[in-house]
């Protein structure tokens, strides 16, 4: 890995962590919604990283805002979970020869089928980190609740956060 790369996710895992940790995780709209933006790093892993480097990265992330906001593993469980699933669900939106690479965007996907990369990652994290955080299960119509509106709320954030950066030339 390049040293420019690394340096650059290093910024990225600090700066996402410092924005999860001291402004999205005070936001609790009517007991169901909580914004969960950090995982907008594993999102926008490019399709040529090692993916050993890939779950460390995301491990990490994950424990960095478990550390600072008292839940102890859930954040690194959810961030390592969907990143394992990462690849393939690129791979449902867009079709990749063995030495493409991509950095998941709607530039470089298409608009419809980053939406739905975007909704399906930010989906599968929410289910696993509010089923995590609910254990023991209990009312069922309240950990759905917190999952659809915390997800659509995480998926709104990323698409103004998208255009916000491919309307300014943000090529990264």
């Amino acid at each position: 890995m390049e040293k420019r790369s690394f340096m650059f996710r290093l910024f990225q895992l600090i700066g996402l962590g410092l924005l999860q940790v001291l402004i999205l995780n005070r936001i609790n709209l009517f007991g169901y919604v909580t914004p969960l933006f950090y995982i907008w790093m594993i999102i926008r892993f490019d399709t040529s990283m090692n993916r050993s480097a890939v779950l460390l990265w995301a491990f990490f992330l994950g424990l960095s805002i478990d550390l600072f906001s008292g839940t102890p593993g859930l954040n690194a469980a959810s961030a390592t979970f969907i990143t394992m699933f990462q690849p393939a669900i690129v791979k449902l939106f867009v079709q990749l020869d063995r030495h493409d690479v991509l950095i998941p965007c709607s530039a470089t996907m298409g608009g419809r089928s980053f939406a739905g990369y975007l909704l399906l990652m930010i989906t599968l994290h929410h289910t696993c980190y509010f089923i995590l955080r609910s254990i023991p299960l209990g009312d069922w119509t309240v950990l759905v609740l917190k999952i659809v509106f915390s997800t659509l709320v995480t998926f709104i954030l990323m698409i103004v956060t998208e255009s916000v950066t491919m309307s300014s030339g943000y090529k990264r």
